[in-house]
């Protein structure tokens, strides 16, 4: 584990988090598995971590409830809505500052509102090319350069991340994803917000 990782743990925990840093892809997954409750229904948001993880596939294995809007039949507004108000949240995060800090952008808001409000307790997996040696500016610049274009060309969006590969916010148009951004300093209160650290890289 590098330093910049092992900074970025001890400096979740100073801030309220609970926190396990892991290795691997897989470890990353064995954790998240392990941490989620018997009987626990489950919300997900959208995620190419938690997709590549195949979590959501072991979870439905193990009986528990998932609701995810990429793969429930049921209408968008139902599914946010039970994700919303399931006993966890799962998700990953868009960018991790050396401080600690959960960055995340979102075009929807579904995701971004559900891990800040709604659930008893959120887990989300991190992989380590998320976090940044800077605060809340880098953290943004990272996700806009490295996250946003391959997650607009996936949705096929029309933004000049996706047909270009950068941003220009001034001229994203009506497609934009970068509509909301927030920043989670500590856990709500109340709040158990569990941050699962992968050296390996994961999602984008």
């Amino acid at each position: 584990m590098n330093e910049l990782m092992t900074t970025a743990a001890e400096n979740l925990r100073k801030n309220g988090f609970e926190v396990y840093t892991v290795a691997t892809a897989d470890e990353a997954k064995a954790m998240a598995l392990s941490l989620i409750g018997g009987g626990w229904s489950v919300g997900v948001g959208g995620s190419m971590t938690i997709r590549q993880l195949g979590l959501v596939e072991a979870l439905e294995e193990k009986g528990h409830n998932v609701w995810w809007h990429w793969t429930s039949p049921e209408e968008k507004p139902i599914v946010w809505n039970n994700a919303r108000n399931a006993d966890v949240y799962l998700a990953s995060a868009n960018a991790l500052t050396r401080a600690g800090q959960l960055v995340n952008i979102d075009g929807t808001g579904n995701r971004v509102a559900s891990m800040i409000h709604g659930p008893a307790a959120v887990l989300t997996v991190v992989g380590s090319q998320k976090i940044v040696e800077g605060g809340i500016t880098a953290a943004i610049g990272r996700i806009k350069q490295a996250a946003c274009p391959p997650n607009a060309s996936r949705l096929g969006l029309n933004t000049p991340c996706a047909k270009e590969g950068k941003c220009d916010e001034a001229n994203c148009g009506d497609d934009c994803m970068c509509r909301a951004i927030t920043v989670t300093n500590r856990p709500l209160r109340g709040q158990r917000y569990i941050v699962i650290l992968a050296e390996e890289a994961i999602g984008y």
